[in-house]
């Protein structure tokens, strides 16, 4: 038997084809077919003898602005057949023609602070955003039609964030067109708008905000980061029942006017004025001559690229429980920390105004704090009632990471009146996660939460206070992502975005995109961009990818920047360090084989200085060099892994070279003859020991030390943001399983169950997020680096580990001795799902696995050990 599920395309002109199958049958043959919308065959692979099924692509280039369907015939190994109908999709524009069309209007002076704010929490936001904040844009566009079309197809785009609606229809997206690299990408999306339009007279309506392009965006909270003005640009093709084409479009016909919206900023909040409301301008027959003419933006069209990841969606909803603090206040509990917005239907007075204030956390004794710190971050949403009687209300153009809502201007306690929104972009769950610990469950639980809150377009460290890009955060969690979650072709896309922002000498900076106010947070006098850790993921990313999905493609698409940013590397790390010449010759000779220069964040947050309260800038002080000399031998290695995939045999040597020389001046830099670290911290040990910087001789000294550091610091750990991926793993992999899993079910702070005891429900950017007597700090309650636990819950202790990229041969390996009794999961890989469950019986273990089709599975449990093909399996053995 074989079945196929998950069918999909991906892709614009020249889309891929990729499906999944389940049963006990290989795939032997494959057949594609690509029909148009008269169910016309364009494009047939014909019988194809291939066990391939991921990213096939379609060799020929499809008309532009078409709709096509696509199916997928499979037949089996056995002769058995499964045939399987993919989504239908659509190609991209021809060709522009639109004008880039924005409000004819000065915009209020910027007055937010251009020097770095100093961090502020639990206070009173100022509510001065109608005096600094400008209106929501609001644009008509009228046309007659001769007769009801055939087909039309909507192509948009903006500077800042728009809605738009076909004869009072609202077709867009959320948050549309999505936070990108907008000097040099912009995506446009494509809307089927045939059902909504009519004979004689349309029309087009828009909303525009700041979003990302002109908001307050970024940890310093500056507006107009892209640009002064907001624009909106839309080409309307639409192709009638006899044929002809007729092209609508965004232009100087156009008339605006300001609304109900009088600001509606991403990070701020939305004001809604219901006295300023439009009745009927989303109808064709609105009196518009009082709106005011627009103005043409010159910008072009190089920007533009078809969107190639799933839109932005609101994916459930919840009744929040509806609380009265101590102060007396109205408080709405969300019973987790999610990424939306509030809602109501409420009876109001006129002149009314309800606020709706997002905080992610309470005091300890109950009462609305605000623990989100820095400008501009008051996650506040207003309406204003214009007369008496039931009002509705939902922002539109604002989102915020919250738990709690605290709701002025009214008392009303029903919770049927209050909703809450979570969106996400919706990518599919690809792993599950369950065992006899209840405690483990939630964690889980909280890490996929995070992951989902975080992946708001692109990869953000944050959904409340920066929402940023920061490249460190991917780079230690992305294996984990790619268990919980299809992230591909998003992370290319956000990767292409970092292609972007690479600069000229090969840098890559922090954060993708990047924004000019971001260079307010660099240190004094750095003139360098590149840092350890962060920037590698410009490396270590596309790596991840190759390792879950097996596409070469992935490094293909990204090898140019690898490169260019290793070259940067070489060059930085040859520069000379301070103290260069007092070093004896010798010493002089390995310097250019380590990363001393420029600044480094090292083990960043390394919980023993950043708990102590000192500053967190001692972490880069201790740790910065050293680390950042371990992670040039980590990527090095990476690329010399990269280049023998790719075929790149003289580069895979040059790098194999570079990584050796790099790993003997680090053991002649940084480690002590009897095998102990110069910095004597745990994140130094797993780092190096990661990284194969430990000599084979001085391995087992340097494990004692990481371990007795662990122990004296009362079996705890004190690993920081880039070495805490490798603490588990590197303990488990030396020999130390059982202090690994001693770690791993720790609940004293710092430790991931800590978390878990205190009541989180995602992950903290801080271990101490909640003192021990529910005081909250003030970091995020949602970020989910230190999520990247979740690999060790797969790998180890539900036991799939990749053999080859993309899991075609894998190792089915659990750890029985964790301390568990019971564990079941699975992971949906490229090629079917591989389930996994054991369990402790007396002194047997019992092991259930399901292998998919074209999947070899190495089954090593205990002293079993054999090697399985697709099917179930039902294994016994001895504990």
């Amino acid at each position: 038997m074989v079945q196929i599920f998950n069918a999909r395309q991906t892709g614009g002109i020249k889309p891929v084809f990729s499906w999944k199958l389940r049963g006990d049958e290989n795939q032997r043959i494959y057949r594609i077919q690509v029909s148009g919308e008269k169910g016309n065959t364009v494009w047939d692979s014909g019988n194809v003898e291939s066990d391939e099924r991921h990213n096939i692509p379609c060799p020929i280039q499809l008309e532009k602005e078409q709709k096509y369907n696509w199916s997928i015939y499979v037949m089996g190994e056995k002769s058995g057949e499964d045939t399987a109908e993919g989504d239908a999709f659509l190609t991209e524009i021809s060709k522009w023609e639109a004008k880039w069309m924005e409000p004819d209007r000065i915009r209020k002076p910027i007055i937010d602070s251009t020097q770095p704010v100093q961090p502020k929490g639990r206070c009173e936001r100022p509510q001065d955003g109608l005096e600094k904040l400008d209106e929501a844009v609001y644009m008509r566009k009228t046309f007659l039609l001769q007769e009801c079309p055939k087909s039309a197809l909507l192509y948009a785009a903006s500077h800042g964030i728009y809605s738009i609606w076909v004869n009072g229809h609202q077709v867009s997206d959320l948050f549309a067109p999505g936070n990108t690299s907008y000097k040099k990408h912009i995506d446009y999306q494509i809307y089927d708008v045939a059902k909504y339009l009519q004979h004689g007279k349309n029309v087009i309506c828009v909303v525009l905000a700041d979003g990302w392009y002109t908001g307050k965006i970024g940890a310093v909270g500056i507006g107009q980061q892209f640009g002064s003005e907001n624009a909106i640009l839309f080409q309307l093709s639409v192709i009638g029942q006899n044929g002809t084409k007729e092209t609508i479009m965004s232009d100087e016909d156009m008339k605006w006017s300001d609304g109900a919206i009088r600001y509606a900023d991403l990070y701020v909040g939305e004001y809604y004025d219901a006295n300023y409301e439009k009745e009927g301008w989303l109808e064709t027959d609105y009196d518009d001559h009082s709106w005011r003419p627009v103005r043409v933006n010159p910008d072009g069209y190089e920007q533009l690229v078809r969107q190639s990841i799933p839109a932005i969606r609101e994916t459930r909803m919840i009744r929040p429980t509806v609380l009265q603090t101590p102060k007396g206040e109205l408080l709405l509990d969300a019973g987790e920390n999610i990424v939306g917005y509030t809602s109501f239907e409420l009876t109001l007075n006129k002149g009314d105004i309800i606020s709706l204030e997002h905080s992610e956390t309470i005091d300890k004794d109950g009462n609305y704090i605000q623990n989100i710190i820095g400008q501009n971050k008051n996650q506040t949403d207003y309406y204003v009632a214009k007369d008496a009687g039931n009002h509705c209300f939902k922002p539109q153009f604002s989102f915020h990471g919250f738990r709690y809502v605290r709701v002025k201007g009214t008392t009303d306690t029903d919770p049927s009146h209050y909703q809450i929104h979570v969106i996400e972009t919706p990518l599919r769950d690809t792993g599950t996660f369950r065992c006899s610990d209840e405690r483990l469950n939630k964690l889980q639980e909280n890490i996929l939460r995070s992951q989902k809150g975080n992946l708001i377009s692109i990869p953000t460290d944050c959904p409340q206070r920066e929402r940023t890009g920061w490249t460190g955060d991917m780079q230690v969690y992305a294996r984990t992502g790619c268990y919980e979650q299809d992230i591909e072709m998003f992370l290319r896309h956000w990767l292409r975005d970092m292609e972007h922002e690479q600069l000229p000498d090969g840098q890559i900076p922090h954060i993708v995109p990047y924004m000019p106010s971001h260079d307010i947070m660099k240190p004094p006098g750095l003139e360098g961009v590149s840092a350890a850790g962060w920037s590698d993921a410009a490396v270590i990313v596309p790596w991840r990818l190759y390792e879950a999905y097996g596409d070469k493609q992935i490094l293909r698409e990204c090898f140019p920047m690898m490169k260019r940013y290793m070259d940067a590397t070489k060059r930085m790390a040859a520069e000379r360090p301070e103290g260069y010449d007092e070093m004896s010759p010798d010493r002089q000779k390995w310097q250019k084989y380590l990363w001393n220069t420029g600044f480094q964040y090292g083990d960043w947050l390394m919980p023993s200085i950043q708990m102590s309260g000192r500053s967190i800038f001692e972490v880069v002080t201790e740790t910065g060099y050293i680390i950042a000399s371990v992670y040039y031998a980590l990527t090095t290695d990476i690329m010399r892994q990269v280049c023998m995939a790719l075929g790149e045999t003289k580069l895979e040597k040059e790098y194999e070279d570079l990584n050796t020389k790099i790993r003997e001046a680090f053991a002649k830099e940084y480690i002590n003859e009897d095998g102990t670290m110069k910095k004597d911290y745990q994140g130094v040990y797993v780092t190096a020991l990661a990284a194969g910087c430990v000599p084979e001789e001085k391995k087992k000294a340097a494990l004692d030390r990481l371990e007795t550091l662990i122990q004296e610091n009362d079996n705890r750990l004190d690993t920081g943001f880039l070495s805490v991926p490798y603490l588990l793993p590197v303990l488990h992999k030396n020999g130390r399983k059982e202090l690994a899993n001693t770690l791993l079910f720790q609940d004293k702070c710092p430790s991931w169950l800590y978390e878990v005891k205190m009541g989180a429900t995602t992950m903290w950017e801080y271990w101490n997020g909640y003192a021990e007597d529910g005081t909250p700090s003030d970091g995020s309650m949602n970020h989910f680096a230190f999520g990247c636990v979740g690999e060790y819950l797969y790998r180890t202790i539900l036991g799939i580990t990749p053999l080859t990229p993309g899991y075609q041969e894998v190792l089915i390996q659990p750890d029985t001795t964790c301390g568990l009794n019971f564990v079941e999961g699975s992971f949906e890989t490229i090629w079917g799902t591989i389930e996994v469950s054991w369990k402790l019986d007396g002194k047997k273990v019992k092991l259930n696995l399901t292998v998919p089709p074209d999947v070899t599975a190495k089954v090593v449990l205990n002293d079993y050990i054999k090697t399985v093909g697709c099917g179930t399996y039902h294994i016994e053995t001895c504990q």
